[in-house]
């Protein structure tokens, strides 16, 4: 089991790149563009409502140097295989890699998030159970709310 250790890192002068343009972009885009604008997305094809978010699109098939010049990149296609190579590539090149549901080939993990003016609560099972990390979250959300 990997062992993930709870950071906040500075990301507002950072490239960010997603791979993948579909709906597992979608959901891991939710919390990090409530942080970062600075944000691309790679893909064949990309859905509407992520075209509509105003990030930079690269409209073609993955390839490793599309990985050049950014720090963190989150692999979110559908295929493990591609996923895989995403994460070789990157640990090559020194960039560090989030692949979707797979927290054993991830570098870092995103953890539940709420975020409230300039306080954030990040609730984290170290990549084990995201279910039980959105659960408490929610009820960490609830408790403030009514305060």
């Amino acid at each position: 089991m990997k062992v993930f250790l709870p950071v906040n890192i500075r990301i507002d002068d950072k490239k960010i790149l997603f791979v993948g343009g579909g709906s597992i972009a979608m959901h891991k885009m939710q919390t990090v563009e409530q942080y970062a604008r600075n944000i691309t997305i790679l893909a064949p094809r990309i859905d509407d409502k992520l075209k509509a978010k105003g990030f930079c699109e690269i409209r073609k098939e993955y390839e490793k140097t599309d990985l050049e010049g950014f720090f963190l990149v989150y692999a979110c296609t559908n295929d493990l295989e591609v996923n895989r190579r995403i994460k070789k590539d990157a640990e090559e090149l020194r960039v560090l890699v989030n692949v979707a549901d797979n927290s054993e080939l991830s570098d870092f993990i995103s953890p539940a998030v709420f975020k409230l003016d300039e306080m954030t609560v990040a609730i984290s099972s170290n990549g084990q159970n995201a279910k039980k990390s959105v659960e408490w979250r929610n009820r960490i959300k609830a408790m403030l709310q009514e305060s």
